[in-house]
This record gives C-alpha cells, sequence and structure tokens, in this order.
C-alpha cells in the first residue's frame, strides 16, 4: 500500500465524513492517517488488510476507555480493507525521540515509565483482564504536551483466548514465545523494563548503542548527584523487572509503580517502598 490514499480509500473516506488525509506512520500491517470530521477535527484513521488481529484490535478499541489509550470512533470495512478511525494525538513516537536524543535523563525515563504503567495496571485489573504483550518504543506517543500514550492494542490478550506468540522479540518477555506457556503481569512487568533501559541509553540487546555512546558519557559527566542516585535505582528496578527467571521477576505492575514513585526520593524512602511491596527480592537486591 502506497503512503498516498488510492481513490478507492479516499472514497470509502468520504462516504463516512472525513477528509484531508495525511500520512502520519505506519506499522507492521497498516498505515495511519491524519483525517478531519466532519466538525473539522483531526482524528486518526488506521487502515490495514481485513483479518483477524484487526478485526481484534477494532474489538479491544470499543472496550478499553481509559485517557493513556486513543479513544474509539468507529470502524468499517470496505471490500478487503479495514478502517479504524480512532482520537488523534498530535507528537511523535518515542522511537524517533531517542533517535533525535540518544537517551532520555533519569528523571525523563521515569516519568514516562510512570505514566505507561498506569495504562498497563488499568488493563491488568479490569474485570476482564487483558495483558498488553506489545511493549515497545514505536507503540509510545509522546504528546505535545509531554504526556505518554500507548497505542496499537492488536496484541492485547486474556487467558479466554487461545495461546499465541504474539510480541517482538527485543522487548517481550521470554515465556511470551514458548508454546503453551502463559504469559502473566510479570510479562508485562519485564518489558517495561526492557523499555526504561532502552531509555537510559541501551541497545535493544542490553548493550549501550554506538551511536549515542559519546553523548551518554557527556552526559554522565554532567549530571549531578541526584540523576547519578536516580540512574543508579532505576538499573536496580531494571533488573528485578527484567530476569530471566519469572519467579525472580517483579511479579505485577502495581508493585513496579510503587517503586519507580520513589526515584526522586531518599534512600531511607526506598527502603519504606520495598518493606510496603513486601517482595523479598525488592529486599534483596536493594543496597541504600
Amino acid at each position: 500500500m502506497e503512503q498516498r490514499i488510492t481513490e478507492n480509500m479516499g472514497r470509502s473516506l468520504n462516504e463516512h465524513g472525513y477528509r484531508d488525509p495525511v500520512f502520519v506512520g505506519k506499522g507492521s500491517f497498516a498505515k495511519v492517517y491524519r483525517v478531519r470530521d466532519e466538525k473539522r477535527d483531526f482524528q486518526a484513521c488506521k487502515i490495514s488488510k481485513v483479518t483477524e488481529q484487526w478485526e481484534q484490535e477494532c474489538r479491544n478499541s470499543r472496550e478499553i476507555c481509559h485517557p493513556l489509550f486513543p479513544a474509539y470512533r468507529e470502524h468499517w470495512t470496505d471490500g478487503e480493507w479495514g478502517y479504524l478511525v480512532m482520537e488523534f494525538w498530535d507528537g511523535c513516537d518515542l522511537r524517533k525521540m531517542l533517535d533525535m536524543r540518544g537517551r532520555l535523563s533519569p528523571g525523563q525515563a521515569a516519568r514516562i515509565a510512570l505514566q505507561i504503567t498506569e495504562g498497563l495496571q488499568y488493563l491488568h485489573e479490569r474485570p476482564h483482564p487483558f495483558l498488553y504483550r506489545d511493549l515497545k518504543p514505536e507503540n509510545i506517543r509522546i504528546r505535545v504536551d509531554g504526556r505518554a500514550g500507548i497505542l496499537d492494542l492488536g496484541c492485547l490478550w486474556n487467558r479466554e483466548q487461545d495461546w499465541s506468540g504474539a510480541g517482538n522479540r527485543s522487548f517481550s518477555a521470554p515465556e511470551q514465545f514458548v508454546p503453551g506457556e502463559i504469559p502473566g503481569e510479570e510479562s508485562d512487568v519485564y518489558a517495561v523494563g526492557r523499555l526504561l533501559a532502552v531509555m537510559l541509553g541501551d541497545d535493544t540487546d542490553g548493550t549501550v548503542r554506538q551511536s549515542v555512546g559519546i553523548r551518554r558519557r557527556n552526559a554522565e559527566k554532567r549530571c549531578g548527584r541526584k540523576e547519578q542516585r536516580q540512574e543508579k535505582w532505576l538499573r536496580k528496578v531494571i533488573a528485578m523487572a527484567t530476569c530471566e527467571e519469572r519467579k525472580d521477576r517483579i511479579p505485577e505492575i502495581k508493585m513496579l509503580r510503587t517503586l519507580l514513585m520513589v526515584t526522586d526520593d531518599s534512600g531511607r524512602e526506598r527502603k519504606r517502598a520495598c518493606r510496603a511491596a513486601d517482595f523479598y527480592y525488592v529486599r534483596k537486591l536493594y543496597c541504600p
């Protein structure tokens, strides 16, 4: 599919009251256009082939209602193509931000991670809970007001559905790719840990990206004690979130949020947070 809207796609959008399509991005199976509705407000329209995954994303989008996820507007099919219209967020994805900046400060990384985990906690604590399973920088939108949001609901999964090996190898937990292995909250915890590491300058394989190595070292020289303390704490949280053994991993998003909330606090407050979390592995690894 070309970036330019085809004549048939333009006709289908016009029939449903959408004008002025502008290409804004693409994923593995779809392309996204900014369109104007009949009130001249911007909306996002995701166009892809009609597949089971597209149908599942439409169902998920209708069901999810939280400010960390774009609001559902409508969807329809036209021949082999599916159209999913959602709330439009102006900004850029986290991948583009990291490509431009190289890495984020510990404070910025913690703030983005806290917003993301708020959305994941909502998914996990619903009456019919979902696992997200596909957290990666391309699915995180940083809006013009600085707030983060989560895109792409095609990989949401609950235990009522058949197992499928969805996700991505660079960020998703190892158990998501083992046939018959049922992921849990700790699987999304793993992905947040990997995302935090990349925001702090690591490559997707855990090494420092060579292209930003010099900038990272210069930034570390300039940062004060507060940022050094923040990064030291976040590195410990990352280690606890990304253990290969599921039983040694931080077991739930709520507990991960508790630890992220004390990034700026003193050693005493961090110890208190560990006691409140009541997780032996956190207390074992924590060093004041």
